[in-house]
């Protein structure tokens, strides 16, 4: 295959080469015809000039032959039956009847006949000028006749300059073109290794050409597609990072599930098994049995429910069903709803009469709920929920939270106690904070480990407080 600058040379020498010989064509016609027209106009004046000689000249043949060596013309004179009566080149007697020569038949016509061809006797092409006169009552023909051969002489004087020229030409050209190839080679060579750059997937180049147009849009051109696959290669990356995230998340959810299921369903299995081996068991015993595996079969079912929850909210396929209601009247229900569940324990509430919102009601159920579950779970102290500045505020005087964990526990699967099972695998304040983002409000944490935590957050706007 041949490189970029042996294209352009053979091309170019083409190009030369076509030109030079269009050239030596058009100008051998031109001259020719240049000079076949001067030499008309000449052989004309000649005529004149000789017919006006005649009268005066007693030997025509030696006339005739002083003109052939002055002008280098031949001179004939022709009768009217076409017999040659003399000629400067060759013996009259020998020479053959001229009335069908070309010139003299249109001699008869015109004043002033023109032929080119050969002649046979002088064996060299010439121009013939005939021209018909009368004298003594008879009609004589003059022809005068020049020499073209020295059309061609002429013609490949110059067309040897010409061709001097064009190989200077070709020379200066074929350099140039060598020059230009070496320009062109280095700005394929910075593209090439731009390119091979980018197959490396290494998309930090720096093209520039100033060359020429074309090279410096494809400069920019370079840059753009680097760019552009630039970003999707940190799409990819980030696309990648996701699965990688994704994965380790799946691999969470089975490590939480097989972590956190495998105590209550332990109890339940062995509460179930005391009773199989043992259908004579105390009423009582088993009642308290039964007891702890539905309460065992519940802590599975919330951890279920809060797990297909924050799936939902993750994945924005949960819509919020808004309504106007107290939060007042929720949160003391379910106050008092953790009081029974927990009779040893003491929840003070300190709420005005009534505050109105407009939010789902069911999520406020669970925010709520999971922030005074959290509070129980980590103190063993009274819980205080008020109402401060419209936010609701949850607050325990437990173990507190460590300044470096306070942004990890709304986290999914995060457990402060990671020995402890009674959390729902860390999905709780997870949850909270998905629901109050989609209330556009969020969860606010003031926490100092050995002292206690206040959980809170603003109610959503439009409220009426009583």
């Amino acid at each position: 295959m041949l490189m970029l600058h042996q294209h352009i040379t053979r091309a170019l020498l083409a190009l030369f080469l076509g030109t030079l010989c269009l050239s030596g064509l058009v100008s051998y016609f031109t001259i020719k015809n240049e000079n076949i027209d001067r030499y008309k106009s000449e052989l004309e004046t000649h005529i004149k000039f000789i017919q006006a000689q005649l009268p005066y000249i007693n030997d025509l043949e030696s006339y005739a032959k002083v003109i052939k060596e002055s002008y280098g013309i031949r001179v004939t004179l022709i009768d009217q039956n076409g017999v040659v009566l003399v000629d400067s080149d060759k013996d009259n007697e020998t020479m053959d009847n001229h009335a069908h020569r070309e010139e003299i038949i249109k001699a008869h016509k015109i004043d002033y006949a023109h032929s080119v061809r050969f002649s046979d006797s002088v064996k060299s092409n010439f121009l013939y000028v005939a021209h018909r006169f009368e004298r003594d009552n008879k009609v004589f023909f003059l022809r005068l006749a020049t020499n073209i051969d020295t059309i061609m002489h002429n013609f490949y004087h110059l067309w040897v300059k010409i061709a001097v020229i064009f190989t200077l030409s070709i020379l200066a050209g074929l350099y140039v073109t060598y020059i230009f190839s070496q320009k062109v080679r280095k700005e394929i060579d910075k593209i090439v290794t731009n390119l091979q750059q980018i197959a490396d997937k290494d998309y930090k180049i720096t093209i520039t050409s100033h060359f020429s147009l074309e090279f410096f849009e494809i400069a920019n051109y370079l840059k753009k597609l680097a760019s552009k696959l630039e970003k999707r290669a940190k799409q990819k990356r980030k696309y990648t990072a996701k699965i990688k995230l994704i994965s380790q998340q799946r691999s969470d959810v089975i490590s939480a599930i097989s972590h956190e299921f495998k105590n209550p369903i332990a109890s339940i299995m062995g509460y179930a098994q005391t009773l199989l081996d043992d259908p004579n068991a105390n009423p009582q015993i088993r009642e308290r049995f039964l007891g702890k595996i539905v309460q065992n079969g519940q802590k599975i079912s919330n951890m279920i429910d809060r797990l297909t929850l924050t799936t939902k909210f993750e994945n924005g396929d949960f819509n919020a069903q808004t309504s106007l209601f107290d939060i007042i009247k929720v949160t003391q229900e379910l106050v008092q709803s953790f009081r029974e569940k927990h009779p040893t324990r003491t929840i003070s509430c300190e709420l005005p009469q009534t505050y109105m919102i407009t939010a789902d009601r069911t999520m406020m159920e669970i925010v709520i709920s999971n922030l005074i579950d959290n509070a129980l779970k980590y103190s063993e102290e009274a819980i205080m929920v008020t109402l401060e500045n419209d936010a609701l505020h949850v607050k325990d005087s437990g173990v507190g939270i460590k300044a470096e964990e306070i942004e990890k526990v709304t986290q999914k699967f995060y457990r402060a106690n990671a020995h402890s099972w009674d959390n729902s695998m860390g999905l709780g304040l997870a949850l909270v904070t998905y629901i109050l983002k989609l209330h556009n409000t969020a969860l606010e944490i003031q926490s100092s480990l050995g002292v206690g935590s206040d959980f809170s957050f603003k109610l959503p706007s439009n409220n009426t407080v009583l």
